[in-house]
């Protein structure tokens, strides 16, 4: 059996996934979050948020500017998804293959 391993950019690549979906679970369960954020898009702003890390050694990237994602959740559609019994931060469960 041969064992798959990642290149070190798809590695960081997935955890830098893996800590989106904690502050993305962590916001959720925040209605103090939740607060701030309806206030700040009620005031015409949109949040955005972007992570980079560099490795020891590395040096720090300089900021580029990179085409916004085509699709984003803010509070109101997180709310209003949830409303309607969608949980999109919710973990999604492994089904045992058979």
């Amino acid at each position: 059996m041969t064992r798959r391993t990642q290149t070190p950019d798809a590695k960081k690549q997935s955890l830098l996934r893996d800590l989106e979906r904690a502050l993305l679970d962590a916001i959720a369960e925040s209605p103090e979050v939740h607060r701030t954020l309806y206030r700040l898009q009620r005031a015409g702003y949109t949040l955005q948020l972007s992570l980079d890390c560099t490795g020891q050694g590395e040096p720090t990237p300089v900021h580029r500017e990179e085409p916004a994602p085509t699709f984003r959740i803010d509070a109101a559609d997180l709310a209003f998804l949830r409303s309607v019994g969608i949980d999109p931060t919710r973990k999604r469960r492994s089904h045992p293959r058979g």
